[in-house]
């Protein structure tokens, strides 16, 4: 290749790196700022910044509507202090306002109503930081320092502290005591002891269950004797209701009939004869006889179930 094909080369080269760079922003404006109308600010922080940038981005509820063109660090004699300036550009084209449409000059009410700043973080693994600014429940505080442009006030924050702490996170020793738990673990799960414990655990709660189905079985058992039980208790009750009044107006009959025949025979037999003192303790016992049944059915008529499990200890009779 002679020398000016090389140049001609060089040329057509250097060409499209220029026309595919000018594409680049092309495509990256596309749909963004138009920066027609830019208006420049200043938030004055009096705190540490670290991942504060040139380029990071100025945000409204989540919204970027500008970015960070400067950040310096200035001594204000007047007040000894050391503040960080930062310069931001919004674009109020990216605001719009409801019947009024983007042109309207909507940040100057806002700015107006309380606008403030805020740092805030944009990632906890890069440590990088954004402006976000938005009419916060936080009393906004002003610098009471001259600014080249229009000062934005700040509301304070957790950030710092919040970095600090994880910065003072001792990252290779937590790895390492993770490694360490991880292998306890592999070695626990790996132990048979652990797996035999399992095992028998396994065993245990089979077994259990085989007991508590043993024990349903058992007690449906018990209950089915008990209901056969008072069921044949119940019919006993029955059948004594059913006879004993009967069984006793017969005996109170009988009774009758023998005193009769006692009356008869003590007016042909002497009083003091043999025959009419067997006939009177006859009498009697049949007497004691008869109460003690007629007993026995009151009770059997107030205590049904006594047949079975025998008279109860409150019974005075």
């Amino acid at each position: 290749m002679n020398r000016k094909s090389l140049s001609v080369s060089v040329g057509l080269f250097v060409i499209l790196i220029l026309t595919m760079t000018i594409a680049l922003v092309l495509f990256l404006n596309a749909g963004g700022f138009s920066r027609n109308d830019v208006q420049r600010y200043q938030i004055l922080f009096d705190s540490s910044i670290k991942g504060l940038s040139v380029g990071a981005p100025v945000t409204l509820r989540g919204v970027k509507i500008g970015e960070v063109v400067s950040i310096k660090s200035k001594l204000y004699h007047n007040h000894q202090k050391v503040l960080n300036v930062v310069t931001i550009d919004l674009y109020p084209d990216t605001i719009s306002e409801q019947g009024k449409g983007s042109g309207h000059n909507v940040l100057g009410q806002l700015i107006k109503q309380g606008l403030s700043a805020q740092i805030g973080l944009q990632s906890v693994l890069t440590g990088l930081l954004y402006i976000e600014v938005d009419l916060f429940d936080s009393a906004p505080e002003m610098q009471p320092v001259a600014t080249e442009y229009p000062q934005i006030p700040t509301v304070p924050n957790n950030l710092e502290e919040f970095i600090e702490r994880f910065e003072s996170i001792n990252i290779a020793e937590m790895a390492s005591s993770l490694t360490e738990v991880l292998d306890n673990l592999a070695r626990l799960t790996g132990d048979d002891r652990l797996n035999k414990l399992i095992d028998d655990v396994d065993q245990a709660f089979v077994s259990m269950e085989a007991m508590s189905n043993e024990m349903s079985a058992d007690m449906a058992g018990i209950r089915s004797e008990f209901a056969s039980m008072s069921q044949d208790a119940g019919e006993v009750t029955a059948l004594l209701k059913a006879q004993l009044p009967a069984a006793t107006q017969q005996l109170n009959a009988t009774m009758l009939q023998l005193q009769e025949t006692i009356s008869v025979v003590e007016g042909t037999l002497a009083p003091d004869s043999p025959l009419v003192y067997q006939l009177t303790q006859s009498s009697k016992d049949i007497s004691r006889a008869s109460r003690a049944v007629v007993d026995l059915a009151d009770m059997l008529q107030r205590q049904p179930d006594s047949i079975i499990f025998g008279r109860q200890s409150g019974d005075s009779r």
